[in-house]
């Protein structure tokens, strides 16, 4: 055993020996050439990565890393200072011909950053068709451009594995006006790769790296590839090795300074094989939060720790909602409701007081639940004997924590009941495409919703209410994630 350990150690070190190595500088590009000119300032203690390693670059702003094989060479972020940016994709690695080179220069910009900022995050865009496309940019880029962002977050599946759409997705996202951070998942991996550093070429040869890190402001961003591939479209929730020693490697490095580290995947942490050793990598950490998608639902989630703060989880459903289906508006976009009775759309983190937001699209942005009430109809008579007896309440940002509160008169509010079940608008939208009311329009079909929702109350109503027309309002409040929301909806008995 002795002997083998000796072996596998000679052969460790011959292979760093003969390693192909990589160097160059990370300097201020004043001008902006995207060359290093005399005079502009070198940066010393900038941090350059092989997707494993981390190497600080010297007081003459000098670096030098080992290449490894199928991995990217790229410079983390530092607070202050962005990488070149081509439609707002930061240009944070080396390019294929740099590395066969073996030398490669990495620009900085200044770029001011506070503290206090407003983050976007996108659950899955997964669009499969150009019309895909032309929804998200009327559904998501017409929505945020020229808002005040500091950066913009997709959460995987940037396609529904039509990769040659990349680009006009990537286009359009470019024109909100703030930095993008791209993550990778499993429907953007290369099915058909022959090695395991092969599964996110397509990705890479467009985005850059798979996985990175990034400081803004005074946080530290990780993104992460918890793609782990199986045979043919197979894959689980997995960090492979390279990624445990590069975070491993980068919190060590970074000391504990940062007010949050922020890991952004695709598959939620609950759903990853790996969850406890993902976890036990924040030791230390006093303030960790991890945003997913992936689910095309969206919760939140705490994750306990023994001695230190819960890590809490944000899973920010899909700004496709379910995949881009069923009956569309005006405009051509498809309704999608969630699974969990969301309509589809993203999310807000304002990093001043860690609160969360959601943004129905093509919503007011004080729409933040659906209000169902019964009611009996003369010419379609399809729902009427539906559940006649409750009123359901979806609060899309509610969690375990939110209270939910009706009232009937406007002066004496009664506390609503969580709810474990399905949506009932769900059910009545796949209950219509089933009777074929959509058949005569080209739509994607919704697949049969299988899954609770996690932000459903319902209440019976009051056998006491006199026939009549009834003005409702519901509130919802959460003060931990900043949730205060009012709600209206019109109650009609006896006609």
């Amino acid at each position: 055993m002795k002997n083998i350990a000796i072996l596998l150690s000679l052969l460790s070190l011959s292979s760093l020996a003969a390693a192909k190595n990589i160097k160059g500088k990370v300097y201020v590009d004043q001008n902006q050439n995207m060359q290093w000119d005399k005079g502009e300032n070198l940066l010393p203690n900038i941090l350059i990565s092989n997707g494993r390693d981390i190497v600080p670059t010297n007081e003459k702003g000098e670096y030098k890393i080992a290449y490894i094989e199928g991995n990217q060479v790229f410079i983390i972020k530092p607070s202050q200072y962005i990488s070149p940016m081509i439609d707002n994709r930061p240009q944070n690695y080396a390019p294929a011909a740099a590395l066969e080179a073996g030398s490669y220069d990495f620009a900085l910009i200044d770029h001011p950053e506070s503290p206090n900022m407003t983050v976007a995050l996108l659950g899955d865009p997964q669009v499969k068709y150009i019309d895909d496309v032309h929804s998200m940019s009327k559904t998501v880029t017409d929505e945020l451009a020229g808002q005040e962002l500091a950066y913009v977050v997709p959460l995987g599946d940037i396609t529904f594995d039509s990769h040659d759409l990349f680009q006009p997705l990537a286009e359009s996202l470019g024109l909100i006006g703030a930095p993008v951070f791209y993550v990778m998942g499993n429907h953007d991996q290369n099915y058909d790769a022959a090695q395991f550093n092969d599964r996110d070429k397509n990705f890479e040869n467009y985005f850059g790296p798979s996985y990175y890190a990034f400081e803004f402001g005074k946080d530290l961003g990780i993104i992460v590839n918890n793609i782990y591939p199986l045979e043919g479209t197979g894959y689980k929730g997995m960090l492979d090795e390279d990624q445990y020693t590069f975070i491993k490697n980068l919190l060590a490095i970074t000391g504990k300074d940062y007010r949050y580290v922020r890991m952004f995947m695709h598959i939620p942490l609950e759903e990853m094989e790996d969850m406890k050793r993902v976890i036990d990598l924040f030791k230390g950490r006093k303030n960790v939060l991890v945003v997913t998608g992936h689910t095309h639902t969206q919760y939140h989630k705490d994750f306990k720790r023994a001695g230190e703060p819960d890590i809490h989880e944000l899973v920010a459903g899909a700004t496709c909602g379910s995949w881009w289906s069923g009956p569309r508006d005006l405009q051509g976009v498809p309704s999608a409701i969630m699974n969990d009775g969301s309509p589809r759309g993203y999310w807000f983190l304002n990093t001043a007081n860690e609160t969360f937001r959601y943004k129905a699209s093509e919503k007011p942005a004080d729409y933040q639940m659906s209000i169902l009430t019964p009611e009996i109809n003369i010419w379609d008579t399809t729902f009427n004997e539906f559940d006649p007896q409750h009123i359901y309440v979806n609060v899309f940002a509610g969690s375990e924590a939110t209270n939910v509160q009706i009232t009937f008169d406007g002066e004496n509010w009664t506390e609503m009941s969580k709810y474990e079940g399905m949506d009932p608008t769900v059910k009545q939208v796949y209950y219509l495409q089933q009777q074929g009311r959509f058949d005569s329009n080209k739509i994607s079909k919704m697949w049969e919703p299988k899954v609770n929702s996690d932000h459903l109350w319902r209440i019976a109503i009051p056998e006491d209410l006199k026939p009549g027309t009834y003005l409702i309002r519901v509130k919802a409040e959460e003060k931990e994630f900043g949730l205060d929301a009012v709600g209206m909806g019109v109650l009609v008995i006896g006609y």
